[in-house]
């Protein structure tokens, strides 16, 4: 942004935006002999499936190759597919874990310093707690 106000104020502006075109122009040539050239690679190939195997057999296995490429590609986007609303879910999960990671990382010192202390006391409330979590969980999980 601030490369762009620069070459305004130094009157550049024009021949930063015509090189720009020159570069769109020729990336885009290059992107049409990408594909010509994609296109007669799979062409060889069919000729010399062809050859092998006759013109019938190679169409048809072209054809059911590219039939599952695009069954996989559709099962792709249903599974990939989410509402917005399970995205933030799933971002609000994976927040939520890395700052319970934090916080229980950074208290590590102070448990293991209160565990030397009251040994009983100490180890028995983080089993509690991690207990009363996981029996949440299942009734949560119960409700869904």
């Amino acid at each position: 942004m601030w490369f762009l106000i620069a070459k305004i104020f130094q009157g550049e502006l024009g021949t930063y935006v015509a090189r720009l075109k020159r570069l769109a122009t020729l990336y885009a040539i290059m992107a049409i002999f990408a594909v010509l050239l994609l296109a007669f690679l799979i062409t060889a190939l069919f000729v010399y499936v062809a050859a092998q195997i006759g013109a019938l057999n190679a169409a048809l296995i072209a054809s059911g190759l590219c039939l599952g490429v695009i069954l996989l590609l559709w099962i792709t986007t249903l599974v990939v597919r989410r509402t917005p609303e399970k995205r933030v879910q799933d971002r609000m999960k994976r927040d939520i874990a890395s700052v319970a990671g934090t916080t229980a990382l950074s208290n590590l010192p102070k448990i293991f310093a209160m565990a030397r202390k009251r040994k009983a006391a100490a180890l028995l409330t983080p089993l509690i707690a991690i207990v009363g979590f996981g029996i949440w969980r299942m009734l949560q999980n119960e409700d869904e």
